[in-house]
């Protein structure tokens, strides 16, 4: 029994020592990666265990393998953007037959920022990790480390790696003369990238001086601020441009990011004219623009880099959502440029989210995908170059469009001109050119229309009772319908005044005569009939503002109103007459209503107090120069326009009886018709 019980308890430690190197076993060793000659950048992923390292944790050397680690099983391993840092380690081993092998290890990320990889040597005081250097003799954007390995042995690495930006882990093994024609194939397709993008800039850069097109501008800023993105995310910036640790180029990483989006959302703007769109569209392009030029500044305070670089990560894609639904938009509108930009940026959105994927180990990491966004930037430029080469030709076309309508607008222009001339020469025809110069009377007047030609008219008429009748109307509106009315009175009350010296019956009958024909306008009217002998007045109105009379003698300034019913409201005109008699010296003013609702630039109305105030303050000047006090007051009130806003007409009587008899002359007056 108690030699059963030894076998028994001695299998039971047997059992469980051969789990524990078992487990041990399973834990902590690596499959062994074999190399060989020809290497073509085969993947090492597969062969390696990984250990993440949280922020504030540190560990020598020597503590490097201890911890908790994790089977790699993709090609491509990528933990987006993590303050984490991370352990990778792996073993090689080395064919027997050859000689010693020269080969490469490359991580596929040139914007990793601290990349440190260990080799474990033997040295007197035991196995210890020695640093490995990287080479420098020749030049490449990405990490790549020289080993030399001797046959048949196996050798184990370890590698510390982090990055603020995405960390994707993709290590490859080379072969020298492999590796060198595939330096050489990247560096042909990066210098056929970026020197596109520079024929572009100074094609664009020169179009823009040349065609003064706001889009060419924003075009070449894009294509600056793209250029020197890419330069950052390939690391040609800190191989070729300006040599600098990758650290120093992914500071400004996020500001490039954000500057080339802001650039491209203001040349679509430009480009599809959403300026001329109405509703959300057009502001929502310089909404995020703005927010764009704010996340570049943001961008410059190292504290929030973190932040920042995750959201230049989905800004690019909420602009370009904008960007091609407007331009989808445009193109179903008519606008033809559109159809080539809406491809262009439909493509590098896809090479764009490719490029994503293969950052998130979605897909794979291929060399299509590996560089998919710059392959996506060439096809976009390129179709860019077309889009605005169709832009161009749109533009010439809308322009000789344009120069034809001009020339068609020009010639109906003249047209126009013509024919006002020739109405403004009608119309001065009906106004009296001579001022009557009657015994005892002084009359000026001064007219002013609001355009060439207007609807204010005055008339007189000399009645073979010696008296004299002075008829002053204005049309609503002004202009040449007005006029047409106007000329319609003129010979209406040419007809009329001669049958009748009732001033209200003359304008009854004017107003039956013209019923029907008015439109939708109204006709002001007022008539006066003036002894010369004995200063009496026989006065009637339609609605006219009231004539003003002013006592020279004791300096009075008075209103003479009567009600009466506007023309061209009704066929039978309610107005009634008034009789009142002028002493020598007593002037009479007749007027419209244009000056005193004229209106200055605040919108305020010159009104009665200005105009009376006026009127007295010049009573003793002569009526010509009063005339032109005044309309030179207004048009300072109103803002010294060129144009008033409605026909202005002012009409002087003085009465001024002398003793002795004159022939009735006519003489030429200098009032303007302007």
């Amino acid at each position: 029994m108690n030699i059963f019980r030894k076998i028994r308890n001695f299998s039971f430690i047997l059992l469980i020592v051969i789990l524990s190197i078992d487990s041990l076993y399973s834990q902590e060793d690596v499959p062994v990666f074999p190399i060989s000659g020809s290497m073509s950048g085969t993947p090492i992923n597969k062969f390696t265990f990984i250990r993440k390292i949280r922020p504030g944790e540190v560990q020598a050397p020597i503590d490097l393998e201890t911890g908790d680690w994790t089977r790699v099983d993709t090609d491509s391993l990528s933990f987006s953007f993590t303050d984490d840092q991370f352990l990778i380690k792996f073993k090689i081993q080395a064919p027997p037959k050859e000689g010693t092998i020269s080969w490469y290890l490359v991580l596929n990320n040139p914007g990793m920022e601290n990349l440190t990889v260990f080799e474990r040597v033997w040295s007197p005081q035991g196995w210890a990790w020695s640093e490995l250097s990287m080479d420098t003799r020749m030049s490449y954007i990405q990490p790549a480390f020289l080993i030399e390995t001797p046959p048949n042995k196996q050798e184990e690495f370890l590698i510390h790696a982090s990055t603020r930006r995405s960390l994707v882990l993709n290590f490859q093994a080379w072969a020298p003369k492999e590796f060198a024609a595939h330096i050489q194939m990247e560096n042909l397709f990066l210098g056929i990238f970026f020197g596109a993008i520079g024929i572009m800039l100074v094609y664009n850069g020169f179009l823009s001086f040349v065609v003064k097109d706001s889009s060419y501008f924003f075009y070449v800023l894009y294509l600056l601020f793209y250029g020197l993105w890419q330069m950052a995310v390939t690391g040609v910036g800190a191989q070729y441009l300006i040599p600098a640790p990758a650290t120093s180029w992914n500071d400004y990483l996020t500001g490039f990011a954000f500057l080339s989006v802001a650039f491209s959302l203001l040349f679509t703007r430009s480009f599809l004219h959403m300026e001329r769109e109405t509703g959300w569209k057009n502001y929502a392009f310089l909404i995020l623009a703005g927010v764009a030029i704010l996340g570049f500044f943001a961008s410059l305070f190292p504290n929030i880099y973190g932040p920042m670089i995750w959201a230049v990560s989905w800004y690019p894609f909420l602009a370009a959502v904008l960007v091609i639904y407007s331009a989808a938009i445009r193109l179903r509108k008519g606008y033809r440029p559109a159809r080539y930009f809406l491809l262009a940026w439909s493509v590098l959105i896809l090479f764009v989210l490719i490029t994503a994927l293969r950052n998130l180990s979605i897909i794979q990491d291929t060399e299509l995908t590996h560089w998919s966004a710059q392959f996506g930037s060439l096809v976009e430029m390129t179709l860019l170059s077309f889009a605005l080469a169709d832009r161009i030709k749109t533009l010439e076309k809308d322009s000789l469009q344009a120069r034809l309508e001009n020339y068609e607008s020009q010639l109906k222009l003249t047209e126009i001109e013509q024919e006002l001339k020739i109405a403004r020469e009608l119309q001065e025809s009906i106004l009296p050119d001579r001022l009557p110069e009657v015994k005892n009377l002084k009359l000026s007047v001064r007219s002013e229309f609001a355009s060439s030609v207007g609807g204010d008219f005055y008339d007189f008429q000399y009645l073979e009772s010696g008296k004299l009748g002075i008829f002053l109307s204005d049309v609503s509106g002004h202009g040449v319908p007005a006029a047409i009315i106007s000329s319609m009175v003129k010979l209406a009350f040419s007809i009329e005044s001669r049958k009748n010296e009732d001033p209200a019956e003359v304008l009854r009958s004017i107003n039956r005569s013209l019923s029907g024909k008015y439109g939708k306008h109204f006709i002001t009217a007022a008539y006066l009939l003036i002894d010369p002998e004995n200063g009496k007045v026989t006065y009637s109105n339609a609605g006219h503002p009231p004539i003003v009379a002013i006592d020279k003698g004791s300096g009075d300034t008075k209103e003479i109103f009567l009600p009466g019913w506007i023309m061209g409201m009704d066929p039978n005109l309610k107005n009634s007459v008034i009789e009142f008699q002028m002493k020598p010296g007593d002037r009479l003013i007749i007027y419209t209503d244009g000056i005193t609702e004229a209106r200055s630039k605040n919108g305020e109305i010159f009104g009665f107090q200005r105009f009376y105030k006026l009127l007295s303050d010049l009573m003793d000047s002569p009526g010509e120069k009063l005339a032109e006090e005044l309309f030179t007051t207004v048009r300072r009130f109103a803002g010294n326009r060129k144009h008033f806003e409605d026909d202005l007409t002012f009409l002087v009587l003085d009465y001024l009886p002398i003793p002795d008899e004159s022939p009735k002359k006519e003489i030429t007056s200098s009032f303007s018709k302007s």
